[in-house]
């Protein structure tokens, strides 16, 4: 009964319009259109229209680990040196993920739009309102605003579906898991019970309660724009009544130098109003990042637990869950294509460097690590906190996207051995079927190798 109805919750999914596909694409190089130019290029995209004058294309910037964008552009015939298009079935799926890049923005706030919330109280009183969305495997609660509600619901479901496509559920007595979104870091500590009030973490994941409680700087960045906004507005209001006072005393005949003075200042005002909006557009841009990041990284435990590997059939070690939550954080959907393959490049480039200083944790404490070498209560534990959280992302990376191991029936045996007090060692062993110290060897190689595109510089070499 629990089976057939967890599929009718999909089927809903379906008729809602949330994303239920074949499963997800790996981060991967594109094909394209290539327009060379005479000096410089050549210009990546799709080419839409070609005149005797001027050529029309979609250019098409697609980095690892942000989102793709696509605008158009003229470029000149006298500037172009050749032409390189493809054809048939290429051209055919490279449209097709153009058309994707520009419509996503909009099939995104079609998809905040539909989705049904409810009101609901907040907080051990009760007192203050919030609202709840419902969804086949979470349930989000959140009094951050309508807008961040919406934006974080379809985040959460889009990235719950790609769980489902890399990790199938295995179980199904799984219950949905309540996501508590505060609008800000202090109502998360508020929420937190007394046993982790003092945890330095802005998201947690509770096992025994089932839920999630995360915290957001949103609200506060959104009050420090609205100050901001207003204390420019307060500078021009006065510059104009300067003006005013000049046109009354001079009789609307204001001195040519203090006209330009004033326009001055003007100019001075709306450019730091500019360069103020810009930068709070990158910093609220960058903190709902982060937020997706929390939320995707907790909700990524709360799915394995629920769904997957429940902890009465199987003991998931700390290093995996967390190296594979770790993975799942920085995926984003781009268009309706799954980013999931990329190395984070901050992430990469400290892993490496403990790798050179010869600073990663060696596989055999790794695999016989406990959630004390994980968890920051205070400043002096986050060394190592963030020494086994980059080698297990490291791992778990290699075993996902190298190795393909994620969802393999081997992976099912080994955290079902280790629930049945297997060596920790022994049990990797026949996991990766290799010697520890052969297997620990190509590891460190492939993250030697490893580039932010998720590939290797030998095989980027070999292309």
């Amino acid at each position: 009964m629990k089976r057939l109805f967890v599929k009718l919750l999909a089927l809903l999914g379906l008729i809602l319009g949330i994303q239920v596909g074949p499963a997800p694409a790996v981060d991967e190089d594109w094909n394209y259109d290539l327009v060379y130019l005479k000096k410089g290029g050549p210009i990546k995209g799709l080419v839409v229209r070609e005149a005797p004058s001027e050529v029309l294309m979609w250019r098409v910037n697609r980095k690892p680990g942000e989102r793709s964008y696509a605008w158009l552009e003229t470029v000149p015939r006298q500037d172009i040196e050749s032409i390189e298009k493809l054809e048939g079935k290429d051209h055919e799926a490279l449209a097709e993920r153009v058309r994707a890049i520009d419509s996503s923005a909009r099939i995104e706030a079609e998809r905040m739009q539909r989705l049904q919330l409810k009101p609901v109280a907040w907080g051990k009183e009760g007192k203050v309102k919030a609202l709840r969305y419902v969804s086949v495997y979470f349930i989000l609660e959140s009094n951050a605003g309508e807008d961040l509600a919406r934006r974080t619901a379809v985040g959460l479901d889009q990235i719950y579906n790609a769980y489902t496509h890399y990790l199938p559920p295995r179980y199904d007595l799984g219950e949905p898991t309540t996501i508590l979104l505060a609008q800000s870091l202090e109502d998360y500590q508020v929420l937190l019970n007394d046993k982790v009030r003092n945890l330095l973490n802005p998201a947690f994941y509770s096992v025994t309660t089932n839920q999630i409680v995360c915290g957001s700087e949103l609200q506060k960045l959104g009050d420090d724009i609205k100050q901001a906004r207003k204390a420019n507005q307060q500078l021009l209001a006065e510059l104009e009544n300067q003006k005013g006072e000049l046109s009354r005393v001079y009789k609307k005949k204001i001195p040519a130098d203090l006209l330009q003075n004033l326009e001055e200042k003007r100019k001075q005002i709306l450019a730091a109003k500019s360069n103020n909006e810009t930068a709070f557009e990158s910093c609220f841009r960058k903190s709902t990042q982060r937020l997706m990041q929390r939320l995707y990284h907790e909700s990524f435990h709360a799915y394995l637990a629920n769904f997957v590997y429940p902890s009465t059939e199987a003991d998931v070690p700390v290093w995996l869950n967390e190296g594979l939550a770790e993975v799942f954080d920085g995926a984003f959907l781009d268009g309706d294509e799954l980013r999931i393959g990329h190395a984070d490049k901050e992430r990469l480039k400290r892993a490496k460097g403990l790798l050179s200083n010869g600073d990663l944790v060696p596989l055999s404490d790794l695999l016989k690590s406990s959630s004390k070498q994980f968890l920051v209560h205070h400043a002096t534990e986050k060394e190592t906190s963030d020494r086994f959280y980059l080698t297990s992302w490291s791992l778990a990376h290699f075993l996902t996207f190298e190795r393909h191991l994620l969802g393999a029936k081997a992976l099912d045996q080994y955290v079902q051995a280790l629930h049945h007090e297997a060596d920790p060692l022994e049990a990797f062993r026949t996991l990766v079927d290799e010697p520890l110290p052969q297997f620990e060897k190509q590891f460190h190689k492939y993250l030697e190798l490893l580039t932010p595109e998720g590939t290797t510089t030998k095989r980027h070499e070999k292309k």
